[in-house]
């Protein structure tokens, strides 16, 4: 008897304590990004099949659903989402995602840029912290837009390519110590 008590409690501690807990499900994010990453869609599809059946994403979600964000329903941080801030905002009808990450010494943004719930474009900045180099990426429907920002010891060097097409440099676009 004393058993079945202990299991019900158990039972109902668990349930009230994950009610609501959705939660960002960073780990999987992160997994699925990992994969992602493989450039060669056969490669990629391949390894896909293989977090399927190892259960790298059963594993992951489980692990977020259970541990990473029950932490978060209750302290309000989900320690999987460490060095990442997600917000919107919002001017005039126009809604922007911004995501912001740091990975050692990269700071990545992504702004997803959205006119009436529709996709409008795609600005990716990425900064070296260390280097001070930059790279940007501006994606719109027919058109990406690249510029890499190199600091160097007479000032920065801009140079920008559209659509893989270098179009020009620019030398000493700006100084500074």
């Amino acid at each position: 008897m004393k058993r079945l008590v202990a299991l019900l409690l158990s039972v109902s501690l668990a349930a009230t304590s994950l009610a609501g807990c959705y939660g960002k499900f960073a780990l999987t994010k992160k997994v699925y990004a990992l994969n992602g990453e493989v450039k060669d869609k056969y490669l990629r599809s391949l390894v896909t099949w293989v977090f399927v059946i190892v259960p790298v994403y059963g594993v992951s979600a489980l692990a977020d659903f259970i541990l990473f964000n029950t932490i978060e329903f209750w302290s309000g941080n989900n320690p999987a989402a460490a060095n990442e801030k997600d917000f919107y905002y919002v001017d005039n009808g126009e809604y922007y995602h911004v995501k912001a990450e740091k990975a050692g010494v990269t700071v990545r943004y992504t702004i997803d840029h959205f006119r009436e719930h529709k996709h409008v474009d795609t600005l990716v900045i990425a900064w070296d912290t260390k280097t001070g180099n930059s790279t940007s990426i501006f994606r719109e429907p027919d058109r990406t837009t690249e510029f890499v920002a190199t600091n160097g010891l007479n000032g920065v060097t801009v140079e920008k390519s559209v659509n893989g097409v270098a179009e020009g440099k620019q030398e000493h676009l700006a100084s500074y110590r």
